[in-house]
């Protein structure tokens, strides 16, 4: 159902992306293949190096929303205090308020309510794009569909395309020790549970929430997402292929590497820094916005002078005193009884007094 839902017509995208990514992914295949002796776990790997360097890519996202949580651990304390000053009022002025008190809170460290989720939003088609390009491998690499068996074997794994749960079923009917087969399939989806959670602490750690106050609505959505998230990546690599299974522990491990350097990067930045820097990237924005307008202001000046300069030189005195003329033999040659010939009685009345 995921797979259909982000690869369907109303997400065209997420499609690109695939299109872009499953390019990616054929490229790092055929290397691999033309590169080494063997056939033997051509496309684990390939979904280990497609992996790595995909969340290489998105790293500078990945730092801008660390950051961005970090000032929110010093906002969010803030924007509290806020919502409890106004927990029983539910007037449209108290509301309005409220919303202009928390966007001062905002301005003052130079940052917006948008600014934690702008990255995770970026980011967002990427994630959705990565997972199809692996469950339907073969139709992004077509060299996999004319390959050997051996590509799709793994170290212990004996196939990519098959599910540990369906391992753990036909344990015997791989041509490897039962025992095997058995202990990969369980130790997969355990493995895939312990490096989510671990790299959900990492990420959380930079930003206090760890630490945050029990009375805090937040503090149990972020248990009860510490529990749930790994219990679902078990499931997840458990039913579907092993080549998922691969790409969820290995996606899992990079975000913990790359994790612990942001950390420390982050930990030698100040939150007044950080502020410093907001307010600097803020202004620019502002400065920026000024310019544009003024150019556009600029423009609609110019326009409106020459709309004024076209409509006063278009028509010359001489064009004039030829639409005169000729309306003056309209009026001479009317006809009987028309406005036109009353205006001309009256003209000649007045010219003889």
């Amino acid at each position: 159902m995921t797979v259909s839902l982000l690869t369907a017509a109303n997400w065209p995208l997420v499609g690109q992306l695939c299109w872009l990514l499953g390019k990616v992914m054929s490229f790092i295949y055929d290397f691999l293949d033309k590169a080494l002796p063997s056939d033997n776990g051509l496309v684990g790997l390939s979904i280990i190096i497609y992996t790595i360097l995909v969340y290489t890519c998105m790293l500078p996202l990945t730092i801008n929303q660390q950051r961005s949580s970090k000032m929110m651990a010093v906002i969010n304390p803030e924007v509290q205090k806020i919502q409890k000053k106004y927990k029983n009022k539910k007037d449209q002025a108290s509301m309005m308020k409220q919303q202009e008190e928390i966007q001062q809170v905002y301005d003052k460290y130079g940052t917006s309510m948008m600014g934690g989720c702008l990255p995770l939003l970026i980011q967002m088609p990427f994630l959705f794009a990565l997972y199809p390009v692996i469950y339907n491998i073969q139709q992004y690499v077509p060299a996999i569909k004319g390959a050997p068996a051996a590509v799709n074997r793994f170290i212990t794994i004996p196939d990519l395309t098959v599910s540990p749960a369906a391992m753990l079923k036909n344990s015997g009917a791989y041509g490897m020790p039962a025992i095997v087969i058995m202990i990969t399939a369980i130790v997969l989806p355990l493995l895939s549970a312990g490096t989510q959670y671990v790299s959900m602490k990492l990420s959380q750690a930079i930003s206090g929430q760890q630490q945050m106050d029990k009375d805090n609505p937040m503090a149990g959505t972020m248990k009860t997402m510490n529990m749930t998230m790994p219990l679902f990546s078990v499931f997840m690599v458990f039913t579907l292929p092993t080549g998922i299974g691969i790409y969820w522990i290995i996606s899992a491990l990079v975000r913990c590497v790359q994790q612990v350097f942001i950390n420390k990067h982050l930990q030698k930045m100040s939150v007044e820094d950080l502020v410093e820097k907001n307010k600097e990237k803020a202004e620019k924005k502002r400065a920026k916005r000024s310019e544009k307008a003024e150019k556009i202001n600029a423009m609609a000046q110019m326009n409106t002078k020459n709309i004024s300069e076209k409509s006063s030189l278009g028509v010359s005195d001489a064009e004039k005193e030829k639409k005169l003329e000729k309306a003056r033999k309209n009026a001479a040659n009317a006809k009987e009884g028309s406005l036109a010939a009353k205006a001309n009685m009256v003209r000649k009345f007045n010219e003889d007094k």
